[in-house]
């Protein structure tokens, strides 16, 4: 394998890797709108979800 290959191979491996992320994140901010059109408590849904009380501030 050529240190071009090598390259090309990390960038699909990062790439992948940052997709899912960006997935999960997506993930935790539209259950964080759901429970707040449900009207749970900023607390709860930092702990549901995981997301900083600042990102769920944001989401009203």
């Amino acid at each position: 394998m050529t240190i071009a290959e090598k390259y090309i191979n990390k960038g699909k491996i990062d790439g992948k890797i940052d997709g899912k992320i960006e997935g999960k994140i997506e993930g935790k901010i539209e259950t964080a709108k759901n429970m707040l059109k449900m009207k749970f408590d900023h607390e709860t849904i930092r702990m549901a979800t995981g997301l900083p009380l600042e990102e769920i501030e944001k989401l009203k």
